[in-house]
């Protein structure tokens, strides 16, 4: 054999051997890459500030595709019983891309807060963040109203220690059952709910207002039904308050001015009480459906 065919040969074995061990070392790199990565390593998202970019003027086609990788990746992870960490990245770049993108709002809301892991009230106001945004975006979105109300009440509010917290965040999920009951959102006992805490609040006559205003939109009849009756006891109660603070401020002037009167007397000669009687009657017992055929 040759100088040069030997040589062609050396070459050769060096070449196959330099592909061997390049092979075996990337092969040990990859299998220590794929030790090191979790599977939530796969759903890494690009910063939404790249996303508009990189989707080539398709912004609407790209927002598309991340929510259904963002559908998988948050089934995957109430499989694997995971942190959840990249739900508000998904819901940036989507929004980043297309901030008229309803569902995410709701989305990120649900999924933020109903997760696998332990969360606390941080995780809360952030989901909160999001579903006021899309609230904000939306109005007219009654689903969207009650998604923000029930997680201010029924998510955030247990997990707050401070009383005036958990009033804030009462009085501000109440605003959004509210708005979400005027749209017809929500489940049927959602104004009966709305006026039982406006009273506990204190807000009595917010409660019936609230009750006459959506007695006329409630289709469920059961429900129609409650709030009728509500409204009557509610008006007959306001009604007795009203005449027993009267009552006490005469007896309290009667005491001052004229303590020697009958108490019986002194309503003959002392000042009229200062409430139409006759006009509080009327209110007090006409119907939810007379009072709307009058107004």
């Amino acid at each position: 054999m040759s100088e040069r065919h030997q040589n062609a040969l050396t070459i050769a074995f060096a070449v196959v051997a330099l592909s061997l061990a390049c092979t075996a070392v990337r092969l040990r790199s990859l299998d220590h890459f794929n030790a090191t990565q979790s599977y939530e390593d796969i759903y890494y998202v690009p910063p939404p500030q790249w996303l508009p970019t990189l989707s080539l003027g398709y912004r609407e086609a790209l927002a598309d595709l991340l929510w259904v990788r963002a559908l998988v990746y948050f089934g995957e992870e109430m499989v694997q019983r995971g942190a959840v960490k990249h739900v508000y990245d998904y819901a940036d770049a989507i929004l980043t891309l297309d901030p008229m993108f309803r569902r995410v709002y709701h989305w990120v809301g649900m999924s933020g807060i109903y997760r696998p892991q332990e969360i606390g009230k941080e995780e809360v106001f952030q989901a909160i963040e999001y579903l006021e945004r899309g609230a904000n975006l939306f109005p007219d979105d009654g689903e969207l109203a009650w998604d923000v109300g029930a997680t201010y009440q029924y998510e955030l509010k247990p997990l707050l220690d401070n009383p005036e917290d958990k009033k804030m965040a009462d009085e501000k999920g109440l605003v959004y059952m509210q708005t979400a009951a005027r749209l017809g959102a929500g489940p049927p006992w959602l104004v009966l709910a709305n006026a039982t805490r406006l009273r506990e609040l204190g807000q009595s006559e917010q409660a019936l207002r609230h009750l006459e205003e959506m007695y006329a939109t409630v289709q469920d009849a059961d429900t129609k039904a409650e709030i009728g009756r509500q409204i009557q006891r509610r008006r007959e109660a306001n009604y007795l308050e009203a005449f027993r603070k009267t009552f006490e401020e005469i007896e309290s002037r009667r005491r001052a001015d004229f303590p020697y009167l009958d108490p019986t007397l002194y309503l003959l000669v002392g000042p009229r009480p200062p409430i139409d009687g006759n006009a509080q009657l009327a209110r007090n017992f006409a119907t939810p459906e007379l009072l709307a055929d009058s107004e």
